[in-house]
């Protein structure tokens, strides 16, 4: 049960510190620019990496599922309730479509994302002889790991990517359409299977490989949340200097969707 009562405590706190940066990551370049036009712009930058995998992950498996897929955007739009969308793919729900197709292709952002941040945790940063070193809690091996971590070749390049990237990797409102259908669908599959006497068997052949993929999603979610917080300090700094430079401040009367 570790690596799901692990998830259920990083998602969350994930999803507090990505409100807290698109909230503020926009307050910042409006200190900056004065213009909420280039403010948006400034912010659509920053996130650019993240929000070209999010879209093209969309397309790819879009494609992949046989969907047939229309105009894809990389542009920021303001929405009328103050949001801002950074981009988007457009495809067509034909009767054909179904719940699973449509929830795989709007899951497809979460999947691409951890991938790419396992693999830069993994191939980059060395996260198991850090988190071996956590778990020996032993100084001298922890000091190794960190030093090796920090001297990572352009360590700041993927921090920044790692940032980029997870800060736009969650699905959108507009991606999370068809999963309550979805749901329902496996809802009815274990109920079915509990009446058929089959929910032991099946649960005994996928907990293994759920604990695995559940354990790897929430190391990913981990180093975001690490990489968050640095940049929450940075993004927090600049805030409060510029806002003193300036003699102005941002007011944050609601929270804004990514």
């Amino acid at each position: 049960m570790t690596p799901f009562i692990w998830l259920a405590l990083c998602l969350p706190a994930l999803l507090l510190l990505q409100r807290w940066i698109h909230r503020h990551l926009r307050g910042l370049a409006y200190l900056l620019t004065g213009r909420m036009t280039w403010a948006v712009l400034i912010y659509a930058i920053v996130l650019f990496p993240g929000v070209l995998l999010h879209e093209l992950s969309h397309w790819i498996t879009a494609r992949l599922l046989g969907v047939r897929t229309g105009a894809i955007s990389l542009l920021p739009q303001m929405q009328q309730d103050g949001t801002v969308r950074l981009g988007y793919v457009e495809y067509y729900r034909s009767r054909s479509l179904g719940p699973v197709r449509e929830s795989m292709i709007g899951a497809a952002p979460l999947i691409t994302g951890t991938a790419v941040v396992l693999i830069i945790g993994f191939q980059v940063f060395n996260i198991t002889s850090f988190t071996a070193a956590v778990e020996t809690a032993s100084l001298d091996r922890l000091s190794s790991a960190l030093t090796q971590l920090f001297t990572a070749p352009d360590f700041l390049v993927w921090l920044y990517l790692i940032f980029a990237i997870s800060n736009a990797m969650m699905p959108s409102p507009s991606d999370r359409r068809a999963w309550p259908p979805f749901l329902l669908v496996l809802l009815i599959a274990a109920v079915a299977l509990y009446f058929l006497d089959r929910q032991r068997v099946i649960i005994g052949g996928i907990a293994g490989p759920a604990a695995t993929v559940f354990g790897y999603l929430a190391l990913a979610l981990s180093l975001a949340i690490g990489v968050d917080i640095v940049f929450i300090f940075v993004i927090y700094l600049l805030e409060g200097l510029i806002s003193r430079l300036r003699g102005v401040e941002v007011v944050y009367e609601r929270v804004d969707s990514p």
